[in-house]
């Protein structure tokens, strides 16, 4: 009724109560007051907090997966171990705050643990978190992977040792931030301000990051794409010795080896790399039209804006999150690549397993039997493809174009967003 503006409704206040262990799953909180609540344990599961004030909230152990939390005042809460993965936290707050109670004529704080432990152990995978304000508070080691924090500030936040992979940093205030042996694979830094930030034993193999705000930061001894000056070997040296290798079945030449090199914007178009190893490499913009990568190793690289109209990629390996956001794939060939053992045969599929295809064109390809096992395809094209007996399960396809598919056999379980 609160919600509603109808009379006799009443704004939702639990603060300083006790409500742990509760289900509030799927239920709309907008705009209640729960400071110093405490809620430990609880089940917020699809939950709208929007706008929810918990300033100073114990929430340990919450269960806050796919909750709406925009612009809700989190400053304080204690968040140890809660898992916020797909949650909604554009504009909302989590710097520090100190919760204040009165014991006689004192003022205590109502929580002993400070800042730097109040997030341990917390899960925010996939979250979107556009202009959200986090300071230090997020705790070392902590699990972001996919999540949005274009715009947000978190400057001197401590990400040391956290599992960044394609984080979307797009804009964000990452000044004075410690990043120092955080996995950044796939990340985007574009116009990210890193004044200070350290990124000491990082990896920044596959990371999008501009060489003026590099700069700015502390990159001294981050692990950083191999350079193709730094290579033994020419790039058309290192082609000539593996076409050998492939017609000679491995008894000439040299399979080719370009793991965690930068081949941005490069042209090699038409080149036969089958059963290369480009593992964490870095391919954004590169044009590898009508290339052939049957086989290949093809994971966590990253492909962003690449050209691949009309290339081979028959059981190629592009799982543990390869970044294809943007790409072009126009009849691409990634049927399953038969594979004969003495008198057994079988089909080795393609495997695109947590692979990010964001708005990728993939019309017209051959995609059968392939892995899209939680990979985003959120605003793909793939239109007239053939999807016969390809594995979907826990994907994402929030506004892909799937008209003129041929989707039989297709396992959609788990998978959200599907339009047929």
């Amino acid at each position: 009724m609160f919600l509603k503006k109808a009379k006799g409704g009443q704004r939702l206040s639990l603060a300083m109560k006790r409500a742990d262990r509760l289900e509030f799953s799927g239920r709309l909180l907008m705009g209640a007051e729960m400071t110093g609540a405490m809620l430990d344990g609880s089940r917020f599961v699809r939950a709208n907090l929007a706008e929810v004030n918990l300033f100073g909230a114990s929430m340990i152990n919450c269960d806050l997966r796919h909750a709406k939390l925009e612009k809700a005042d989190l400053r304080g809460a204690r968040l140890r171990s809660a898992n916020l993965s797909e949650a909604i936290l554009d504009f909302a707050d989590f710097r520090e705050g100190v919760l204040l109670t009165k014991q006689g004529s004192e003022l205590t704080r109502a929580w002993s643990e400070d800042g730097t432990t109040r997030m341990a152990g917390a899960m925010f995978r996939n979250v979107q978190a556009k202009g959200a304000r986090f300071s230090k508070s997020i705790s070392a080691g902590t699990d972001l992977s996919n999540a949005n924090f274009s715009n947000a500030r978190l400057n001197g936040a401590d990400f040391a040792g956290s599992i960044l992979r394609k984080v979307n940093f797009t804009g964000a205030d990452l000044s004075n931030c410690s990043f120092v042996g955080a996995n950044l694979q796939g990340a985007l830094l574009v116009n990210a301000i890193l004044d200070g930030a350290v990124f000491a034993d990082a990896d920044l193999t596959t990371t999008v990051i501009a060489q003026g705000a590099m700069m700015k930061a502390d990159v001294r001894k981050a692990r950083l794409p191999r350079g193709l000056e730094s290579l033994e070997q020419s790039i058309q040296e290192i082609i000539r010795s593996h076409a050998r290798w492939v017609a000679s079945l491995g008894a000439d030449g040299a399979q080719a080896d370009l793991s965690r090199v930068d081949l941005r914007d490069v042209d090699l178009a038409g080149t036969d790399f089958s059963a290369a190893n480009f593992q964490s490499a870095m391919l954004m913009d590169s044009r590898l039209h009508g290339c052939c990568f049957t086989m290949a190793d093809l994971s966590y690289a990253n492909l962003m804006q690449a050209e691949l109209a009309d290339a081979v990629c028959r059981g190629a390996n592009l799982k543990g999150g390869a970044t294809l956001r943007n790409a072009t794939l126009a009849q691409i060939d990634c049927s399953p690549m038969v594979i004969t053992t003495g008198l057994t045969t079988r089909d080795w599929p393609t495997n695109f397993a947590e692979a990010d295809l964001g708005d990728a064109n993939l019309s017209g390809g051959n995609f059968r039997m392939a892995t899209f096992a939680q990979a985003d395809l959120q605003g793909a094209d793939l239109r007239g493809c053939t999807l016969c007996g390809a594995i979907f399960t826990d994907a994402d396809l929030t506004g892909a174009d799937l008209r003129g598919a041929d989707l039989t056999g297709a396992d959609f379980r788990g998978a959200i967003g599907v339009k047929r």
